[in-house]
């Protein structure tokens, strides 16, 4: 059994020996597309002893295109989709033994964004790896579909003991370097006149907006999508647009329209779609406390804490668990209740899933405030010097 390592890539330098590193341990070949490199992309590959192919190709504004030339000088029995700014971290023993017995199309690779060094994005909607057929190609000029039958439907998901994918492309300094977002806007608008009737295309543009900080724009966008989704599917519902809830409600908080944010989530988690989807919780929290309705707000991070995490969806790691409890410190904080303030954020510090400290910042500052030294040097004993 082969597996074909398929990727495009453009100005990758600074991540392309890490991603080629880890994938080429599972990988019996990589067929990487290059759109133009002009920085030391090509070079870094080259370096590699594996059995790799650099295909070069003029850039048409279209990523299925490219997706495709390199899936189409493949020679494996399997197809692994990656970008160079992704890491595969696997057992690849385990993964081959699991593709050798596979009765399925494809498998969707847990996802662990890096967004910033105290948040962390978990997903499982893209099937980054599926059997090479020459009938199974993407689609789309740009957020690109693989065209498996019912793949986003499935729940063949590789368990991320053995292997998962943790993206660097999400972190601030690599979005604002890369500015995507006018060129994504450019190519979708050109397909939204091919598809007028495409709720996806609609999705896409809203996230566009959305990315680059027009929030008002982003909803029109949204609301557009909702109405043409229920028109063309009124019996199921799409994983984006379970993604496109959540970013529904952070546009509102971001154009301080709380109350109707609070009354979206309410009616969003009451469907059984959404159920057990803590970061809608958590907003809906973050509303009452933007509101200063701190004993509400309260209530609602508590529940955020009972329902858990989840991996049911595409949810910020902590949001059922340390998050909620440093937003009830906060509220403690405001409401001027100092020992249920400290145990809060003591719960935050030292929760299982904290393992950056999420919150133990504030929760110094707000010790020497209020000249709390004693508390403030065991603080410190128990984290260490190095936090």
């Amino acid at each position: 059994m082969k597996i074909s390592l398929c990727m495009i890539v453009k100005n990758e330098e600074k991540y392309i020996k890490m991603c080629l590193e880890n994938a080429m341990k599972l990988a019996d070949e990589a067929v990487i597309v290059d759109t133009g490199s002009t920085d030391k992309t090509k070079e870094i590959i080259r370096e590699f002893d594996s059995n790799i192919k650099i295909i070069d190709y003029k850039w048409e504004n279209d990523f299925s295109k490219a997706r495709n030339i390199s899936i189409e000088n493949a020679s494996g029995d399997w197809i692994l989709i990656l970008d160079a700014d992704e890491k595969l971290l696997c057992d690849a023993a385990k993964v081959r033994e699991i593709l050798k017995d596979a009765k399925v199309e494809g498998y969707k690779i847990p996802l662990y964004n890096i967004m910033d060094a105290s948040m962390i994005l978990y997903s499982a909607v893209y099937t980054k790896i599926f059997r090479n057929k020459k009938e199974y190609r993407y689609s789309g000029s740009i957020h690109e579909q693989i065209n498996i039958p019912d793949i986003q439907k499935n729940d063949f998901i590789l368990d991320d003991k053995i292997c998962k994918i943790i993206h660097y492309g999400y972190l601030a300094s690599v979005v604002k370097k890369r500015n995507k977002s006018d060129r994504n806007l450019k190519i979708l608008k050109k397909q939204l006149k091919e598809k007028p009737n495409e709720p996806f295309v609609y999705y896409n543009i809203g996230v566009s907006y959305e990315v680059a900080g027009d929030y008002k724009k982003a909803l029109q966008y949204f609301f557009k999508c909702n109405e043409l989704a229920g028109k063309k599917d009124p019996t199921g519902i799409t994983l984006y647009e379970i993604d496109m809830a959540k970013r529904m409600a952070e546009a509102l908080v971001k154009i301080e329209e709380y109350d109707a944010c609070i009354e979206m989530v309410d009616n969003l988690l009451s469907d059984e779609c959404y159920k057990g989807f803590v970061d809608l919780e958590y907003i809906k929290g973050f509303c009452y406390y933007l509101k200063k309705d701190y004993k509400t707000a309260i209530k609602v991070f508590k529940e955020c804490i009972d329902m858990g995490e989840t991996k049911k969806f595409v949810s910020v790691f902590g949001m059922g668990s340390f998050k909620p409890k440093r937003m009830i410190a906060q509220c403690y904080v405001n409401l001027n209740e100092e020992v249920k303030a400290i145990n809060a954020f003591m719960e935050c510090v030292f929760d299982t899933n904290n393992f950056v400290y999420d919150g133990l910042n504030e929760f110094r500052k707000y010790l020497i405030i209020n000249k709390r030294a004693e508390i403030l040097n065991e603080l410190n004993k128990l984290v260490g010097e190095k936090h």
